[in-house]
């Protein structure tokens, strides 16, 4: 078992539905939102989707984990200089 796992369901991650839940929720199969908060009893994850004002409970198998990828793009600062050593 590898130390970072893609797919795992962590409080403030970024998710998406699943093929499953498209299934079952297909008015929001383009939505994107954050993970609220996670059970370890139940099968639930409670999920905000973007723009929506209450959380909702799904099941663990209609949500899937996006992984976030940060890309900066731009030149350095005139005031940053490498130096020599």
């Amino acid at each position: 078992m590898s130390a970072q796992q893609p797919d795992k369901l962590v409080v403030g991650g970024r998710f998406k539905l699943s093929e499953l839940g498209i299934v079952w929720l297909p008015e929001f199969a383009h939505k994107t939102g954050t993970i609220v908060e996670t059970s370890v009893r139940t099968s639930g994850v409670t999920v905000l989707f973007d723009g929506a004002a209450k959380p909702t409970v799904r099941p663990k198998l209609h949500i899937t984990s996006l992984a976030v990828t940060i890309f900066i793009d731009r030149e350095p600062s005139p005031t940053c200089r490498s130096r020599s050593i």
